[in-house]
Protein backbone atom coordinates (compact mmCIF):
# COMPACT_ATOMS: atom_id res chain seq x y z
CA UNK A 1 0.00 0.00 0.00
CA UNK A 2 1.54 3.31 -1.07
CA UNK A 3 1.95 6.42 1.06
CA UNK A 4 -0.38 8.22 -1.36
CA UNK A 5 -3.11 5.61 -0.79
CA UNK A 6 -2.69 5.82 2.99
CA UNK A 7 -2.92 9.61 2.82
CA UNK A 8 -6.11 9.42 0.75
CA UNK A 9 -7.63 6.98 3.22
CA UNK A 10 -6.83 9.16 6.21
CA UNK A 11 -8.14 12.29 4.47
CA UNK A 12 -11.35 10.54 3.46
CA UNK A 13 -11.96 8.99 6.87
CA UNK A 14 -11.26 12.20 8.76
CA UNK A 15 -13.38 14.22 6.36
CA UNK A 16 -16.18 11.67 6.45
CA UNK A 17 -16.27 11.61 10.24
CA UNK A 18 -16.28 15.41 10.41
CA UNK A 19 -18.97 15.64 7.73
CA UNK A 20 -21.28 13.30 9.60
CA UNK A 21 -20.51 15.05 12.86
CA UNK A 22 -21.38 18.42 11.36
CA UNK A 23 -24.57 17.01 9.87
CA UNK A 24 -25.62 15.46 13.17
CA UNK A 25 -25.12 18.86 14.79
CA UNK A 26 -27.13 20.53 12.01
CA UNK A 27 -29.95 18.01 12.36
CA UNK A 28 -30.08 18.37 16.13
CA UNK A 29 -30.13 22.15 15.75
CA UNK A 30 -32.96 21.84 13.22
CA UNK A 31 -34.94 19.52 15.46
CA UNK A 32 -34.65 22.05 18.28
CA UNK A 33 -35.01 25.31 16.36
CA UNK A 34 -38.08 24.51 14.23
CA UNK A 35 -40.53 23.88 17.10
CA UNK A 36 -39.08 26.81 19.09
CA UNK A 37 -39.39 29.22 16.17
CA UNK A 38 -42.79 27.94 15.05
CA UNK A 39 -44.27 28.10 18.55
CA UNK A 40 -42.83 31.55 19.37
CA UNK A 41 -43.42 33.37 16.07
CA UNK A 42 -46.48 31.45 14.81
CA UNK A 43 -47.03 30.02 11.29
CA UNK A 44 -47.26 33.39 9.48
CA UNK A 45 -44.25 35.18 11.00
CA UNK A 46 -42.17 32.00 10.96
CA UNK A 47 -43.12 31.54 7.30
CA UNK A 48 -41.94 35.11 6.64
CA UNK A 49 -38.60 34.28 8.30
CA UNK A 50 -38.25 31.21 6.08
CA UNK A 51 -38.90 33.35 3.00
CA UNK A 52 -36.27 35.87 4.16
CA UNK A 53 -33.88 32.93 4.55
CA UNK A 54 -34.60 31.85 0.97
CA UNK A 55 -33.77 35.33 -0.33
CA UNK A 56 -30.60 35.46 1.77
CA UNK A 57 -29.49 32.20 0.20
CA UNK A 58 -29.33 34.07 -3.11
CA UNK A 59 -27.38 36.88 -1.47
CA UNK A 60 -24.70 34.41 -0.43
CA UNK A 61 -23.91 33.97 -4.13
CA UNK A 62 -22.59 37.53 -4.07
CA UNK A 63 -19.11 35.99 -3.90
CA UNK A 64 -19.60 35.32 -7.65
CA UNK A 65 -18.37 31.76 -7.14
CA UNK A 66 -14.92 32.97 -6.09
CA UNK A 67 -14.99 30.84 -2.93
CA UNK A 68 -15.54 27.59 -4.83
CA UNK A 69 -13.04 28.68 -7.47
CA UNK A 70 -10.50 29.27 -4.69
CA UNK A 71 -11.13 25.78 -3.28
CA UNK A 72 -10.60 24.13 -6.68
CA UNK A 73 -7.41 26.01 -7.60
CA UNK A 74 -5.88 25.47 -4.16
CA UNK A 75 -6.70 21.76 -4.31
CA UNK A 76 -4.91 21.35 -7.65
CA UNK A 77 -1.50 22.48 -6.33
CA UNK A 78 0.70 22.02 -3.27
CA UNK A 79 2.69 25.21 -3.83
CA UNK A 80 2.36 27.52 -0.81
CA UNK A 81 3.22 30.56 -2.91
CA UNK A 82 0.26 29.78 -5.17
CA UNK A 83 -1.95 29.41 -2.11
CA UNK A 84 -0.88 32.79 -0.73
CA UNK A 85 -1.53 34.60 -4.00
CA UNK A 86 -4.89 32.88 -4.52
CA UNK A 87 -6.01 33.80 -0.99
CA UNK A 88 -4.88 37.40 -1.27
CA UNK A 89 -6.67 37.92 -4.57
CA UNK A 90 -9.83 36.15 -3.43
CA UNK A 91 -10.14 38.05 -0.16
CA UNK A 92 -9.47 41.36 -1.90
CA UNK A 93 -12.11 40.65 -4.55
CA UNK A 94 -14.78 39.78 -1.99
CA UNK A 95 -13.93 42.74 0.22
CA UNK A 96 -14.64 45.22 -2.57
CA UNK A 97 -17.69 43.26 -3.73
CA UNK A 98 -19.18 43.41 -0.23
CA UNK A 99 -18.57 47.17 0.07
CA UNK A 100 -20.17 47.90 -3.31
CA UNK A 101 -23.18 45.67 -2.65
CA UNK A 102 -23.84 47.14 0.80
CA UNK A 103 -23.86 50.65 -0.69
CA UNK A 104 -26.07 49.50 -3.56
CA UNK A 105 -28.51 47.82 -1.17
CA UNK A 106 -28.88 50.94 0.94
CA UNK A 107 -29.56 53.08 -2.13
CA UNK A 108 -32.06 50.65 -3.65
CA UNK A 109 -33.99 50.18 -0.39
CA UNK A 110 -34.26 53.97 -0.08
CA UNK A 111 -35.25 54.72 -3.68
CA UNK A 112 -37.49 51.69 -4.28
CA UNK A 113 -39.43 50.85 -1.11
CA UNK A 114 -41.71 48.59 -3.15
CA UNK A 115 -38.99 45.91 -3.27
CA UNK A 116 -40.75 44.24 -0.32
CA UNK A 117 -43.13 42.61 -2.80
CA UNK A 118 -40.45 39.97 -3.29
CA UNK A 119 -41.36 38.59 0.15
CA UNK A 120 -44.79 37.55 -1.10
CA UNK A 121 -48.21 38.15 0.49
CA UNK A 122 -46.94 39.54 3.78
CA UNK A 123 -49.82 40.82 5.99
CA UNK A 124 -49.79 44.58 6.57
CA UNK A 125 -49.18 44.12 10.31
CA UNK A 126 -45.85 42.42 9.61
CA UNK A 127 -44.55 44.32 6.59
CA UNK A 128 -42.38 46.86 8.44
CA UNK A 129 -40.91 44.20 10.70
CA UNK A 130 -40.18 41.89 7.77
CA UNK A 131 -38.59 44.66 5.70
CA UNK A 132 -36.27 45.85 8.47
CA UNK A 133 -35.27 42.31 9.37
CA UNK A 134 -34.44 41.48 5.76
CA UNK A 135 -32.27 44.59 5.29
CA UNK A 136 -30.46 44.13 8.61
CA UNK A 137 -29.46 40.53 8.08
CA UNK A 138 -28.60 41.17 4.41
CA UNK A 139 -26.06 43.86 5.34
CA UNK A 140 -24.50 41.66 8.02
CA UNK A 141 -24.27 38.72 5.59
CA UNK A 142 -22.42 40.97 3.11
CA UNK A 143 -19.97 42.02 5.82
CA UNK A 144 -19.40 38.32 6.41
CA UNK A 145 -18.76 37.64 2.69
CA UNK A 146 -14.92 37.98 2.59
CA UNK A 147 -14.53 35.64 5.56
CA UNK A 148 -16.18 32.77 3.65
CA UNK A 149 -12.89 32.31 1.79
CA UNK A 150 -11.28 30.84 4.91
CA UNK A 151 -13.53 27.77 5.00
CA UNK A 152 -12.93 27.22 1.27
CA UNK A 153 -9.19 27.46 1.90
CA UNK A 154 -9.33 24.69 4.51
CA UNK A 155 -11.03 22.41 1.96
CA UNK A 156 -8.52 23.35 -0.72
CA UNK A 157 -5.73 22.36 1.67
CA UNK A 158 -7.34 18.89 1.99
CA UNK A 159 -8.69 19.73 5.46
CA UNK A 160 -12.41 19.50 4.84
CA UNK A 161 -12.89 18.59 8.49
CA UNK A 162 -12.20 22.17 9.59
CA UNK A 163 -14.64 23.49 7.01
CA UNK A 164 -17.30 21.19 8.40
CA UNK A 165 -16.38 21.99 12.00
CA UNK A 166 -17.02 25.69 11.41
CA UNK A 167 -20.26 24.82 9.64
CA UNK A 168 -21.36 22.96 12.76
CA UNK A 169 -20.27 25.85 14.96
CA UNK A 170 -22.30 28.24 12.82
CA UNK A 171 -25.39 26.04 13.25
CA UNK A 172 -25.00 26.10 17.03
CA UNK A 173 -24.50 29.87 17.07
CA UNK A 174 -27.57 30.42 14.88
CA UNK A 175 -29.61 28.33 17.32
CA UNK A 176 -28.23 30.45 20.16
CA UNK A 177 -29.37 33.55 18.26
CA UNK A 178 -32.91 32.16 18.13
CA UNK A 179 -32.88 31.20 21.81
CA UNK A 180 -31.56 34.65 22.75
CA UNK A 181 -34.32 36.30 20.70
CA UNK A 182 -37.02 34.24 22.40
CA UNK A 183 -35.55 34.75 25.87
CA UNK A 184 -35.65 38.56 25.59
CA UNK A 185 -39.02 38.62 23.83
CA UNK A 186 -37.55 39.94 20.55
CA UNK A 187 -39.05 39.97 17.07
CA UNK A 188 -37.79 39.13 13.57
CA UNK A 189 -35.54 42.21 13.60
CA UNK A 190 -33.84 41.03 16.78
CA UNK A 191 -33.39 37.57 15.30
CA UNK A 192 -31.92 39.08 12.13
CA UNK A 193 -29.30 41.09 14.05
CA UNK A 194 -28.30 38.16 16.27
CA UNK A 195 -28.13 35.72 13.34
CA UNK A 196 -26.09 38.06 11.15
CA UNK A 197 -23.66 38.82 13.96
CA UNK A 198 -22.94 35.17 14.83
CA UNK A 199 -22.31 34.36 11.16
CA UNK A 200 -19.74 37.15 11.00
CA UNK A 201 -18.15 35.98 14.26
CA UNK A 202 -17.69 32.42 13.01
CA UNK A 203 -16.10 33.71 9.81
CA UNK A 204 -13.56 35.80 11.73
CA UNK A 205 -12.69 32.90 14.03
CA UNK A 206 -12.09 30.59 11.06
CA UNK A 207 -9.73 33.15 9.50
CA UNK A 208 -7.68 33.52 12.66
CA UNK A 209 -7.49 29.73 12.93
CA UNK A 210 -6.40 29.29 9.29
CA UNK A 211 -3.50 31.70 9.57
CA UNK A 212 -2.37 30.31 12.92
CA UNK A 213 -2.17 26.67 11.77
CA UNK A 214 -1.03 27.50 8.22
CA UNK A 215 1.32 30.48 8.51
CA UNK A 216 2.75 29.56 5.09
CA UNK A 217 -0.50 30.67 3.39
CA UNK A 218 -0.71 34.10 5.00
CA UNK A 219 -1.02 36.55 2.07
CA UNK A 220 1.92 38.80 1.28
CA UNK A 221 0.93 42.08 -0.33
CA UNK A 222 3.89 42.40 -2.69
CA UNK A 223 4.20 38.73 -3.66
CA UNK A 224 3.73 37.79 -7.32
CA UNK A 225 3.64 34.29 -8.84
CA UNK A 226 3.36 34.21 -12.61
CA UNK A 227 1.76 30.76 -12.81
CA UNK A 228 -0.85 31.45 -10.10
CA UNK A 229 -4.39 32.20 -11.31
CA UNK A 230 -5.04 35.90 -11.76
CA UNK A 231 -8.02 37.72 -10.31
CA UNK A 232 -9.58 37.56 -13.76
CA UNK A 233 -9.16 33.77 -13.92
CA UNK A 234 -10.64 33.42 -10.44
CA UNK A 235 -13.66 35.44 -11.50
CA UNK A 236 -14.14 33.58 -14.80
CA UNK A 237 -13.90 30.18 -13.12
CA UNK A 238 -16.03 31.48 -10.27
CA UNK A 239 -18.69 32.65 -12.71
CA UNK A 240 -19.33 29.03 -13.69
CA UNK A 241 -19.63 27.99 -10.06
CA UNK A 242 -21.84 31.04 -9.47
CA UNK A 243 -24.28 30.02 -12.16
CA UNK A 244 -24.40 26.49 -10.79
CA UNK A 245 -24.97 27.89 -7.30
CA UNK A 246 -27.83 30.07 -8.52
CA UNK A 247 -29.35 27.10 -10.33
CA UNK A 248 -29.17 25.04 -7.14
CA UNK A 249 -30.64 27.92 -5.14
CA UNK A 250 -33.57 28.21 -7.54
CA UNK A 251 -34.22 24.52 -6.92
CA UNK A 252 -33.77 24.74 -3.13
CA UNK A 253 -35.19 28.15 -2.30
CA UNK A 254 -37.49 29.46 -5.03
CA UNK A 255 -40.12 26.95 -3.95
CA UNK A 256 -40.73 29.02 -0.81
CA UNK A 257 -41.08 32.21 -2.85
CA UNK A 258 -43.53 30.61 -5.29
CA UNK A 259 -45.65 29.27 -2.43
CA UNK A 260 -45.57 32.61 -0.59
CA UNK A 261 -46.72 34.51 -3.68
CA UNK A 262 -49.46 32.10 -4.78
CA UNK A 263 -50.62 30.48 -1.54
CA UNK A 264 -49.42 32.85 1.22
CA UNK A 265 -46.56 32.61 3.76
CA UNK A 266 -48.55 30.36 6.08
CA UNK A 267 -48.31 27.58 3.45
CA UNK A 268 -44.54 27.96 3.30
CA UNK A 269 -44.29 26.49 6.79
CA UNK A 270 -45.57 22.90 6.08
CA UNK A 271 -43.66 22.73 2.80
CA UNK A 272 -40.40 24.07 4.25
CA UNK A 273 -40.53 21.82 7.31
CA UNK A 274 -41.25 18.72 5.21
CA UNK A 275 -38.47 19.77 2.86
CA UNK A 276 -36.15 20.23 5.82
CA UNK A 277 -36.81 16.68 6.98
CA UNK A 278 -35.88 15.25 3.58
CA UNK A 279 -32.98 17.69 3.37
CA UNK A 280 -31.62 16.20 6.59
CA UNK A 281 -31.75 12.79 4.95
CA UNK A 282 -29.99 14.12 1.85
CA UNK A 283 -27.29 15.69 4.01
CA UNK A 284 -26.65 12.35 5.71
CA UNK A 285 -26.44 10.64 2.33
CA UNK A 286 -24.05 13.11 0.70
CA UNK A 287 -21.81 13.65 3.73
CA UNK A 288 -19.43 10.91 2.67
CA UNK A 289 -18.97 12.40 -0.78
CA UNK A 290 -18.10 15.99 0.18
CA UNK A 291 -14.49 15.12 0.99
CA UNK A 292 -13.93 13.73 -2.51
CA UNK A 293 -14.21 17.09 -4.29
CA UNK A 294 -10.70 18.34 -3.40
CA UNK A 295 -9.35 14.78 -3.66
CA UNK A 296 -10.75 14.50 -7.20
CA UNK A 297 -9.09 17.83 -8.03
CA UNK A 298 -5.72 16.61 -6.76
CA UNK A 299 -6.01 13.26 -8.63
CA UNK A 300 -7.05 15.04 -11.83
CA UNK A 301 -4.02 17.31 -11.56
CA UNK A 302 -1.81 14.19 -11.31
CA UNK A 303 -3.59 12.31 -14.09
CA UNK A 304 -4.51 9.41 -11.80
CA UNK A 305 -7.29 8.03 -14.02
CA UNK A 306 -7.39 4.57 -12.48
CA UNK A 307 -8.17 5.93 -9.01
CA UNK A 308 -10.74 8.34 -10.44
CA UNK A 309 -12.57 5.57 -12.30
CA UNK A 310 -12.64 3.21 -9.33
CA UNK A 311 -13.58 5.84 -6.77
CA UNK A 312 -16.27 7.42 -8.95
CA UNK A 313 -18.20 4.18 -9.50
CA UNK A 314 -17.87 3.09 -5.90
CA UNK A 315 -19.11 6.44 -4.70
CA UNK A 316 -22.26 6.15 -6.85
CA UNK A 317 -23.50 3.12 -4.92
CA UNK A 318 -22.34 4.66 -1.68
CA UNK A 319 -24.92 7.37 -2.41
CA UNK A 320 -27.88 5.78 -4.17
CA UNK A 321 -28.54 2.96 -1.69
CA UNK A 322 -29.08 5.33 1.28
CA UNK A 323 -30.76 7.79 -1.11
CA UNK A 324 -33.37 5.17 -1.96
CA UNK A 325 -33.74 4.38 1.73
CA UNK A 326 -34.60 8.04 2.44
CA UNK A 327 -37.19 7.99 -0.36
CA UNK A 328 -38.94 4.84 0.82
CA UNK A 329 -38.83 5.52 4.55
CA UNK A 330 -39.78 9.17 3.97
CA UNK A 331 -43.00 8.19 2.23
CA UNK A 332 -43.95 5.81 5.03
CA UNK A 333 -42.76 7.61 8.15
CA UNK A 334 -42.40 11.36 7.39
CA UNK A 335 -45.93 12.17 8.62
CA UNK A 336 -45.36 10.44 11.95
CA UNK A 337 -41.96 12.09 12.41
CA UNK A 338 -43.24 15.57 11.60
CA UNK A 339 -46.30 15.16 13.81
CA UNK A 340 -44.05 14.36 16.76
CA UNK A 341 -41.51 17.01 15.81
CA UNK A 342 -43.51 20.12 14.88
CA UNK A 343 -47.18 19.12 14.93
CA UNK A 344 -49.70 17.87 12.33
CA UNK A 345 -49.99 21.30 10.65
CA UNK A 346 -46.32 21.10 9.63
CA UNK A 347 -46.74 18.04 7.36
CA UNK A 348 -46.86 18.82 3.64
CA UNK A 349 -48.82 15.74 2.52
CA UNK A 350 -48.06 12.48 0.71
CA UNK A 351 -47.53 14.11 -2.70
CA UNK A 352 -44.85 16.35 -1.19
CA UNK A 353 -43.26 13.37 0.57
CA UNK A 354 -43.21 11.29 -2.63
CA UNK A 355 -41.76 14.08 -4.77
CA UNK A 356 -39.14 15.26 -2.28
CA UNK A 357 -38.08 11.66 -1.63
CA UNK A 358 -37.63 11.19 -5.37
CA UNK A 359 -35.61 14.39 -5.48
CA UNK A 360 -33.34 13.04 -2.72
CA UNK A 361 -32.75 9.83 -4.70
CA UNK A 362 -31.87 11.67 -7.91
CA UNK A 363 -29.69 14.08 -5.92
CA UNK A 364 -27.84 11.19 -4.29
CA UNK A 365 -26.91 9.99 -7.78
CA UNK A 366 -26.18 13.52 -8.98
CA UNK A 367 -24.09 14.33 -5.91
CA UNK A 368 -21.44 11.75 -6.80
CA UNK A 369 -21.30 13.06 -10.35
CA UNK A 370 -21.14 16.72 -9.42
CA UNK A 371 -18.44 16.12 -6.82
CA UNK A 372 -16.21 14.80 -9.60
CA UNK A 373 -17.28 17.51 -12.03
CA UNK A 374 -16.39 20.20 -9.52
CA UNK A 375 -13.00 18.60 -8.98
CA UNK A 376 -12.43 18.74 -12.73
CA UNK A 377 -13.51 22.42 -12.73
CA UNK A 378 -16.82 22.63 -14.66
CA UNK A 379 -17.00 24.12 -18.15
CA UNK A 380 -19.71 26.22 -19.73
CA UNK A 381 -21.86 23.28 -20.85
CA UNK A 382 -22.33 22.22 -17.21
CA UNK A 383 -23.53 25.72 -16.46
CA UNK A 384 -26.01 25.58 -19.35
CA UNK A 385 -27.60 22.37 -18.10
CA UNK A 386 -27.66 23.70 -14.54
CA UNK A 387 -29.64 26.69 -15.77
CA UNK A 388 -31.98 24.44 -17.76
CA UNK A 389 -32.73 22.38 -14.64
CA UNK A 390 -33.43 25.53 -12.63
CA UNK A 391 -35.77 26.92 -15.29
CA UNK A 392 -37.57 23.59 -15.60
CA UNK A 393 -38.06 23.49 -11.85
CA UNK A 394 -39.47 27.00 -11.77
CA UNK A 395 -41.67 26.50 -14.82
CA UNK A 396 -43.20 23.20 -13.69
CA UNK A 397 -43.75 24.58 -10.17
CA UNK A 398 -45.59 27.63 -11.52
CA UNK A 399 -47.81 25.42 -13.69
CA UNK A 400 -48.66 22.95 -10.92
CA UNK A 401 -48.84 25.19 -7.82
CA UNK A 402 -52.50 26.14 -8.35
CA UNK A 403 -53.97 22.72 -9.22
CA UNK A 404 -51.82 20.72 -6.76
CA UNK A 405 -50.86 23.33 -4.14
CA UNK A 406 -47.54 22.78 -2.40
CA UNK A 407 -47.49 19.25 -3.82
CA UNK A 408 -47.19 20.73 -7.31
CA UNK A 409 -44.13 22.71 -6.27
CA UNK A 410 -42.49 19.56 -4.91
CA UNK A 411 -43.30 17.66 -8.10
CA UNK A 412 -41.62 20.43 -10.10
CA UNK A 413 -38.43 20.02 -8.08
CA UNK A 414 -38.43 16.25 -8.61
CA UNK A 415 -39.21 16.24 -12.34
CA UNK A 416 -36.66 18.94 -13.18
CA UNK A 417 -33.89 17.05 -11.40
CA UNK A 418 -34.92 13.77 -13.05
CA UNK A 419 -34.93 15.36 -16.51
CA UNK A 420 -31.32 16.56 -16.25
CA UNK A 421 -29.35 14.70 -13.57
CA UNK A 422 -30.34 11.20 -14.64
CA UNK A 423 -28.19 11.31 -17.79
CA UNK A 424 -26.19 14.50 -18.39
CA UNK A 425 -23.50 14.41 -15.63
CA UNK A 426 -22.20 10.88 -16.43
CA UNK A 427 -22.08 11.73 -20.14
CA UNK A 428 -20.17 14.93 -19.42
CA UNK A 429 -17.67 13.13 -17.16
CA UNK A 430 -17.00 10.52 -19.85
CA UNK A 431 -16.30 13.18 -22.48
CA UNK A 432 -14.33 15.48 -20.18
CA UNK A 433 -12.00 12.62 -19.16
CA UNK A 434 -11.64 11.32 -22.76
CA UNK A 435 -13.51 8.12 -21.86
CA UNK A 436 -11.09 7.23 -19.06
CA UNK A 437 -13.75 7.70 -16.37
CA UNK A 438 -17.19 6.31 -17.16
CA UNK A 439 -20.29 5.10 -15.36
CA UNK A 440 -21.07 1.39 -15.04
CA UNK A 441 -24.73 1.66 -16.04
CA UNK A 442 -26.16 -1.84 -15.61
CA UNK A 443 -25.89 -1.95 -11.77
CA UNK A 444 -27.43 1.53 -11.58
CA UNK A 445 -30.40 0.61 -13.77
CA UNK A 446 -30.94 -2.55 -11.72
CA UNK A 447 -31.04 -0.50 -8.55
CA UNK A 448 -33.51 1.95 -10.09
CA UNK A 449 -35.86 -0.99 -10.74
CA UNK A 450 -35.52 -2.13 -7.11
CA UNK A 451 -36.21 1.38 -5.79
CA UNK A 452 -39.20 1.84 -8.08
CA UNK A 453 -40.88 -1.35 -6.88
CA UNK A 454 -40.28 -0.50 -3.22
CA UNK A 455 -41.58 3.07 -3.68
CA UNK A 456 -44.82 1.71 -5.16
CA UNK A 457 -45.21 -0.61 -2.18
CA UNK A 458 -44.49 2.29 0.19
CA UNK A 459 -47.13 4.48 -1.46
CA UNK A 460 -49.76 1.73 -1.27
CA UNK A 461 -48.89 1.10 2.38
CA UNK A 462 -49.21 4.80 3.23
CA UNK A 463 -52.48 5.27 1.37
CA UNK A 464 -54.31 2.20 2.65
CA UNK A 465 -52.85 1.34 6.07
CA UNK A 466 -52.78 3.19 9.37
CA UNK A 467 -51.11 2.91 12.75
CA UNK A 468 -49.05 -0.14 13.62
CA UNK A 469 -50.05 -1.92 10.42
CA UNK A 470 -48.35 0.82 8.38
CA UNK A 471 -45.30 0.74 10.63
CA UNK A 472 -44.96 -3.05 10.46
CA UNK A 473 -45.39 -3.35 6.70
CA UNK A 474 -43.14 -0.30 6.23
CA UNK A 475 -40.32 -1.94 8.18
CA UNK A 476 -40.68 -5.11 6.10
CA UNK A 477 -40.45 -3.06 2.86
CA UNK A 478 -37.33 -1.30 4.10
CA UNK A 479 -35.64 -4.57 5.12
CA UNK A 480 -36.54 -6.08 1.73
CA UNK A 481 -35.07 -3.02 -0.03
CA UNK A 482 -31.79 -3.07 1.91
CA UNK A 483 -31.23 -6.82 1.43
CA UNK A 484 -32.07 -6.74 -2.27
CA UNK A 485 -29.91 -3.65 -2.86
CA UNK A 486 -26.97 -5.34 -1.17
CA UNK A 487 -27.56 -8.57 -3.10
CA UNK A 488 -27.52 -6.76 -6.46
CA UNK A 489 -24.62 -4.39 -5.65
CA UNK A 490 -21.39 -4.71 -7.65
CA UNK A 491 -18.59 -6.71 -6.06
CA UNK A 492 -16.26 -3.71 -5.88
CA UNK A 493 -18.84 -1.80 -3.85
CA UNK A 494 -19.18 -4.68 -1.39
CA UNK A 495 -15.40 -4.69 -1.13
CA UNK A 496 -15.49 -0.97 -0.36
CA UNK A 497 -18.01 -1.44 2.42
CA UNK A 498 -15.92 -4.25 3.85
CA UNK A 499 -12.88 -2.00 3.97
CA UNK A 500 -14.93 1.10 5.00
CA UNK A 501 -12.64 3.25 2.89
CA UNK A 502 -12.16 4.30 -0.71
CA UNK A 503 -8.71 3.16 -1.72
CA UNK A 504 -6.65 0.32 -3.00
CA UNK A 505 -6.96 -3.14 -1.56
Amino acid sequence: MTDQTINRKSIFLLSGISNYGAIVVSIVVGLISVPIGLQYFGPVRYGIWLVIGSILAYLRTADFGVGLSTLTFMAQTTDSAHHRVILRRSISLLFWVSIVLIMLMIVVSHLFPGWTLILGKVPLDFQEEATTAAIAIAILILFHLPTTIFAAAFSGLQQVHWNRAYGALRSVFVLSALVATVSIGGNLITLAFFTGFVNLLVGIISGVHLFLVHPDVRPRISERVASAPSSRVLVISGARFLTLQISALIIWNTDNLVISHYLGPEMVTPYAITFKLFQMGLMMVTASIIALWPMYGRAFGRGDWQWLQRTYNRSIFLQIIPGGLVWISGIIFSQVIINLWAGPAAYGGIVVAFALGGYVYISSFGGSNHSLINGLNPTNIVVVFGVIEALLNLGISLVLVKPLGIGGVAVGTFLASLAINSWFPPLYIKRRTFGKVRLNRIPILTHVLVVGCCVILAMLTTLFLEGWARVGIGIIIIIFYVLLSWRLSPHNFKSLVGQTVLGEK
